[in-house]
């Protein structure tokens, strides 16, 4: 398996992270690619086809069956999953959190997707899941699939993410290919992935707050927006939530990462903090990261992680929810918490001399 290594001196979560499927294991790709060395994480790809021969050399790759898919059928997936069960179950021992990425809608990421949650809930990690949802013109087959498949990862997993594929089409347009869809979903499992370890592993005082804010927060969604010029932490985050047709009006907790570049400011990112309990309530709790990163210039990028959406935070029965991390206090927290200093992540351009 590959070890990214983390750079900084924060708490070193072991986080483990799964592809399954084509759509997971392109999504671990891309995860990857854009979370290299800045979490302490290990891989691990399983198909039922070729998509994880790509991943050798990056993660941990579980082939399955003859290399030509499940035919679309979950069941046929999961009697093929049953032979690795312990490899994965080797794989996901000891760790502290497990993310599951999965397509969702085809046989191996329906199928075997909430048994890879089951398995990191029972060996006790905090199991998330981040997941895309088929277009609704893939037919009633596979959109029932999906639904299916979803539901049971509400049981299996702790939070949820998903991602709805008539989403991405909104942002790209009417003009935008299928195939840059399916980019813009990896790149969006991407930042939820980074979002997370972001928000855990950014400072050791907050680590056990988060997780609490996390356990059993069941459905879930990963906003993203960005601006510039006056007020940039407040039109980005308006920009992040239009991004989706998801109505969000309540929020266990949120988890907010604000990147930025020579303007960022701490008034930006209250700004941001502030739009966001407008949108989802007073009552919950909220942890917010930033980073400078110096090429971003003026302009500010935000990720928001969005956990139990639409609970009522009042009448959950936080005492079943969090069993073994002690009570959850009743008074919403806001945790923030910094990177140590500005990520540079290309070299300044010089002007030239007269």
């Amino acid at each position: 398996m590959m070890k990214l290594s983390q750079k900084n001196s924060a708490k070193r979560l072991d986080v483990r992270v799964v592809g399954v499927g084509g759509a997971g294991c392109s999504s671990l790709g891309r995860v990857a690619e854009s979370l290299l060395g800045s979490g302490d994480m290990s891989l691990m790809a399983i198909d039922t086809g070729s998509a994880a021969h790509a991943l050798i050399g990056t993660a941990a790759t579980l082939s399955l069956g003859n290399g030509f898919g499940s035919g679309g059928d979950p069941l046929a997936a999961v009697e093929l999953f049953r032979e690795v069960e312990d490899d994965v179950e080797r794989f996901v021992s000891g760790a502290d959190v497990v993310i599951v990425l999965a397509g969702l809608g085809r046989g191996t990421g329906s199928g075997i997707s909430p048994l890879v949650a089951e398995i990191g809930r029972n060996v006790g990690a905090l199991v998330i899941a981040a997941v895309n949802m088929p277009f609704e013109f893939e037919g009633r087959f596979r959109n029932q699939s999906a639904n299916n498949a979803h539901d049971r990862l509400m049981g299996t997993a702790d939070a949820v993410v998903t991602i709805n594929n008539s989403d991405l089409s909104k942002l790209s347009g009417e003009s935008g290919s299928l195939n840059g869809a399916f980019q813009e979903a990896d790149r969006q499992i991407a930042d939820t992935v980074y979002a997370f370890t972001t928000a855990l592993t950014a400072s050791s005082d907050r680590f056990v707050a988060v997780q609490l804010s996390l356990r059993g927060a069941g459905d879930s969604l990963v906003v993203r927006g960005s601006s510039e010029g006056l007020h940039a932490g407040r039109t980005a985050i308006a920009d992040a939530f239009g991004s989706t047709e998801v109505r969000v009006t309540r929020a266990r907790s949120a988890v907010i990462h604000v990147e930025g570049g020579i303007g960022l400011s701490l008034g930006q990112v209250a700004e941001a903090v502030t739009e966001v309990r407008g949108q989802i309530g007073r009552d919950a709790d909220v942890h917010v990261s930033s980073e400078r990163r110096v090429e971003l210039g003026q302009r500010i990028s935000v990720t928001v992680v969005l956990a139990g959406i639409g609970e009522n935070s009042d009448s959950m029965d936080v005492a079943n929810l969090i069993v073994g991390l002690g009570k959850r206090e009743a008074i919403p927290s806001l945790s923030i918490f910094d990177t140590a200093a500005p990520i540079r992540k290309r070299g300044p351009t010089l002007l030239p001399t007269v």
